[in-house]
This record gives structure tokens, sequence and C-alpha cells, in this order.
């Protein structure tokens, strides 16, 4: 009696194998329109500023492909950089929508936030909106080394 080894189906990865990790957008446009520039804050955990960039890059691209509207790809640019322990050093808590204004999405830990999904304001908001305390922990809960990228898109206008 022999015995044979069963080998793994060609259709189906061996099970030691993790599932790939792959990036994703937000499950919607949030406040973006067609047609009006729209800001992104990457924040990516990376002791490298070129694997930052190239993995800040890889979820605005994924961005791109899921946000619900059609993307100029072409015109997303790279606005800034910087690391998370530099604007920690002149953060404070929020009082007013601050600097989160002028964003539209946040992603942080691999997951996106905007105005309308992110959490609320903690009891004592100083009287700042949610969007502002989601900025503010989003950089004071980063590591140090931690590099926050901004991003700025543009949606095409919608076919008439």
């Amino acid at each position: 009696m022999t015995h044979e080894i069963p080998s793994p189906s060609a259709d189906r990865p061996p099970r030691h194998l993790p599932p790939p990790h792959t990036k994703h957008g937000p499950a919607g446009p949030g406040r973006m329109a067609p047609g009006r520039r729209a800001t992104l804050m990457v924040v990516v955990d990376q002791d490298e500023p070129e694997l930052a960039l190239r993995e800040s890059l890889e979820w605005v691209q994924a961005f791109e492909r899921d946000c619900g509207l059609v993307v100029d790809t072409e015109a997303t640019e790279l606005y800034g950089v910087a690391l998370a322990e530099d604007l920690k050093e002149s953060l404070r808590p929020p009082r007013d929508a601050s600097v989160a204004e002028h964003l539209d999405f946040i992603c942080a830990d691999g997951r996106w936030l905007n105005p309308g999904t992110c959490p609320v304001a903690p009891p004592d908001s100083n009287g700042a909106p949610a969007w502002a305390w989601a900025y503010y922990q989003a950089v004071m809960g980063a590591p140090d080394r931690a590099y926050c990228t901004i991003w700025d898109l543009m949606p095409l206008p919608a076919a008439a």
C-alpha cells in the first residue's frame, strides 16, 4: 500500500500563504465633486522617505480607482511631505476647523476618513468640528517617524 502526498490544487494557493495585502480606496466620493480639486492626507509608517512616498502613492492610486468618481490621474500632484514628529511640535488640540478644512480625505492605518465618516468630536471638543479632531488624532496618533503626505487630485467634470 502506498500513500501519496496530496498536492495543492492548481486553482487555489497553498494554505500557508497569507492572502495578498492590497490597498483600497474609500467607499465613496465623500464631499468630492466633479471638476473641483480634492486634497488627501496619507499617513504611512515607513522609515525610509522613498518607501514612504511609494506606499503613499499606492494609497493615492487605490483612492483614484475606488473613490466613485473619474479622476484625472495626470493631474494628481504631491503637494507636501512632513514627518509626523515635525507636525506634532506645533499641533495643539483644535479650537476651529484649522488645517482640516482644506482636506477632503485622510488615510491613516489603512483606513479612509472624510468629514462625513470620521469619529465624533470628543465631549470637550473646544467647539472644533469632528473633522478637525480627526486630523489632530491622525497626526498625533502616528509614530514620530511616519510620513504625512498631502496630495491634490482632480475629479473630471461630469459628462454633459
